[in-house]
């Protein structure tokens, strides 16, 4: 395919490096596959996590920040059906620890999180809840994040997951929940809004509903916990500071957690391939080129100064790199369309495009430099053939 595009303006080394790519099938076709092959693995890895990461309802991601921590009033957190809250004045008295705790760690902020009994979910689909907790929407968290209130007067659901406000059928669950023998009270349609300024972790208050919706459907505001947010990521002796508090009050704290995130997870496949994709490179193209040493020794003796001899290598480094991520890329997203083809915008709407560019880009020209950088030394004989 190269050689066709490779026309007489392109430079006779470029020229010879792809024409002994097609001499040596063997080696070329071997090394091609394999190069194609780690961009598979990495293309298919971030299509995969993509889809588990676009299902809005069934958010998934990192918990909280390095520097965030939450001290709920429950033992069991935050999503336990039947948690035995504190009292008033336990609560009272925690809040004290609380805020003594986090006047010690300079906080950005220390945000009251209050919770109704109420969730969201979407008609005619099975397990399509709404994962995490519904938080209230109070003046000091609107506050916190730099949401005006009058954002909220409008809107039963604030929340910054991509793509909630388009969902259709969507309800509000209100209502005795915990309890199995009860039947919880609906309302379709409730109006969502989306706010980019909240917080994204899962454990953060992402989504919340207003003090218009609370009012609508006479839902009744619960402590549910602090939110406390410093400039710097805690540290291991705060983190048992904390958790010693919680302890003693019989509660729970929550800090971050090793779930990692779509982009960390791409970015690491995409590292992953490319490392796996320059290591065949490196072999390959040296078994590539040695079957030419006879025509190198042959250009040198002519005359062929180093910058020919690096254009070689580059040329054939950069060609099995460009034709392995296109190959490689193609084939994850013709497996990707095979997967799930009634929700292609799904399975394709969240891959990074920054590391497919640099698979599609990055590879051939790191691969090309390399070559250009590490050749360039004159064979160790050009006056005699070499015996075989």
């Amino acid at each position: 395919m190269l050689t066709a595009v490779a026309g007489p303006r392109v430079p006779v080394a470029v020229r010879i490096a792809l024409r002994d790519l097609v001499r040596y099938r063997a080696r070329s076709g071997a090394a091609l596959a394999a190069v194609s092959f780690a961009v598979f693995l990495a293309m298919l890895i971030s299509i995969i996590a993509s889809v588990r990461f676009s299902n809005v309802l069934d958010y998934t991601g990192q918990n909280l920040a390095p520097n965030q921590l939450i001290v709920y009033t429950q033992q069991q957190g935050p999503n336990s059906v039947g948690a035995a809250s504190l009292s008033q004045k336990q609560i009272a008295a925690l809040q004290q620890k609380v805020d003594t705790f986090a006047a010690g760690l300079h906080p950005r902020y220390v945000l009251t999180l209050d919770t109704v009994n109420a969730t969201l979910q979407q008609a005619g689909r099975q397990n399509n809840n709404f994962s995490g907790t519904l938080y209230i929407a109070t003046p000091q968290l609107l506050s916190t994040y730099g949401i005006r209130a009058s954002a909220a007067q409008d809107a039963d659901i604030l929340s910054m997951r991509p793509g909630l406000a388009a969902e259709p059928r969507m309800q509000l669950l209100y209502g005795d929940l915990g309890n199995p023998n009860a039947n919880p009270r609906t309302a379709d349609n409730p109006v969502i809004q989306t706010e980019a300024s909240l917080p994204s972790g899962t454990s953060a208050p992402n989504t919340v509903i207003t003090s218009r919706a609370i009012r609508h459907y006479h839902l009744h505001p619960v402590p549910d916990g602090w939110l406390i947010e410093t400039s710097k990521p805690l540290t291991t002796t705060q983190i048992s500071a904390a958790r010693q508090i919680a302890a003693d009050a019989g509660v729970s704290i929550e800090t971050k957690s090793g779930e990692l995130g779509l982009g960390q997870i791409s970015d690491g496949a995409t590292a992953l391939g490319l490392i796996i994709a320059l290591a065949v490179l490196i072999m390959s193209v040296g078994l590539v080129r040695g079957e030419t040493a006879g025509e190198l020794r042959t250009l040198t003796a002519a005359g062929a100064s180093s910058r020919v001899r690096r254009t070689l290598t580059g040329a054939t480094a950069g060609a099995i790199g460009l034709l392995g991520a296109i190959l490689g890329t193609a084939v994850a997203t013709i497996a990707g369309v095979a997967w799930a083809r009634s929700s292609l915008s799904t399975t394709f709407g969240d891959v990074p495009v920054l590391d497919l560019l640099l698979i599609l880009v990055g590879l051939p020209l790191i691969a090309a430099v390399g070559g250009w950088l590490l050749a360039g030394r004159p064979p160790p004989a050009i006056s005699r053939q070499p015996l075989e």
